[in-house]
């Protein structure tokens, strides 16, 4: 973007605001609805703008879709910031502030947000990861309380269950008893647990089962370090593309997982970012008025990693295996014992 449309900058700054400047933010556009994300600069005044479009050349994973109903609907944020839902989130938790919608002449859709200038999540300490977890239950838990769930046709259903279509390659890996025998692979795993994580594969049906069974809730369904930030005391959170309903305890699970498998976290500290957690998401539901007790929590946030990240053993695996440089944009090499960490892990919370 050369320059920002004099009518969005008006809109966003004022009527006396001249040309702002624009700062790319250099982007890494992986979900690729997203085609540029910059600074705007009025004085010491900023916004953030991002800009979405179809991408109908996008090709892979991350296509978005040009559906409503698309677990990718291209879409989604600017309906979610448009409808005025994401101010009312409650318990700490919140989005951004939304100064503009704007839908331009060439179809795209730009985005005027606030410009956070809190902590980010991947310096967080683990008692921030708790505090977060706490506004995250305490917003999840109004709509299990009794809070009317929204119902518009641009949020997502059955999101999980699309996205793991697209992992069948990596969770199918699994099952390769060659691919454990990899030097890499067999340092981490002495003893290659060909079965059990293809079972955790196999069964993911299973898992989501249980996810539907749970009470329903507004899920973020992208929540990992990246996007999240220490906003005065509160969790402010980014990059709601995916944003749907689905079963209590998933975000919960999945920001666990994600922070290590991103090397936020150390894996080392795996158990305790767990515990801490599963501590906060719990507190945040009993403040919300949702009697349940730690152990149901656990099941639920159980119940998400299964289902969220059973193709990471054969991801992990199947790297190796093809000779790939990296895992995750990480040096092989390093990231597989980050990775290793979490499929033992992943079978133990199954298992267990």
């Amino acid at each position: 973007m050369a320059a920002a449309p004099a009518d969005e900058v008006r809109a966003v700054f004022g009527t006396g605001a001249g040309p702002v400047a624009l700062e790319s933010l250099g982007h890494a556009v992986v979900a690729s609805a997203t085609v540029g994300l910059w600074r705007a600069r009025d004085g010491d005044r900023t916004a953030i703008v991002k800009v979405l479009a179809p991408a109908p050349e996008a090709t892979g994973f991350w296509r978005p879709g040009t559906a409503v109903d698309h677990w990718y609907w291209w879409r989604r944020e600017a309906d979610a910031f448009a409808s005025g839902l994401l101010p009312t989130l409650a318990g700490g938790l919140r989005a951004p502030a939304c100064r503009l919608v704007a839908v331009r002449d060439d179809g795209s859709v730009a985005l005027w947000l606030e410009d956070l200038a809190g902590t980010p999540g991947p310096v967080w300490r683990l008692t921030r990861y708790r505090a977060a977890a706490r506004h995250l239950g305490a917003a999840q838990g109004e709509f299990v309380a009794g809070r009317a769930l929204p119902d518009e046709p641009w949020l997502s259903r059955g999101w999980l269950a699309d996205y793991l279509a697209g992992r069948a390659g990596d969770g199918e890996a699994a099952a390769d008893a060659d691919a454990w025998r990899h030097p890499l692979v067999a340092a981490c795993f002495p003893e290659p647990p060909v079965e059990a994580a293809a079972a955790l594969w196999a069964d993911r049906g299973r898992a989501l089962a249980a996810l539907d069974a749970l009470p329903q809730t507004l899920t973020h369904h992208d929540l990992h370090p990246a996007n999240l930030f220490d906003a005065a005391g509160e969790t402010a959170v980014i990059d709601w593309a995916f944003v749907g309903r689905a079963g209590m305890g998933e975000d919960a699970g999945a920001l666990v997982a994600e922070a290590v498998l991103d090397f936020y976290v150390p894996a080392a500290d795996l158990d305790a970012l767990h515990e801490a957690v599963a501590a906060g998401y719990h507190e945040g539901l009993r403040a919300a008025g949702v009697a349940v007790d730690a152990e149901r929590v656990r099941a639920a946030m159980a119940a998400g990693v299964a289902a969220k990240f059973a193709w990471v053993p054969g991801a992990l695996v199947r790297a190796a295996a093809e000779g790939r440089e990296q895992l995750n944009r990480r040096p092989l090499a390093e990231a597989i014992g980050v990775w290793a960490a979490v499929v033992r892990w992943l079978l133990a919370q199954r298992s267990g």
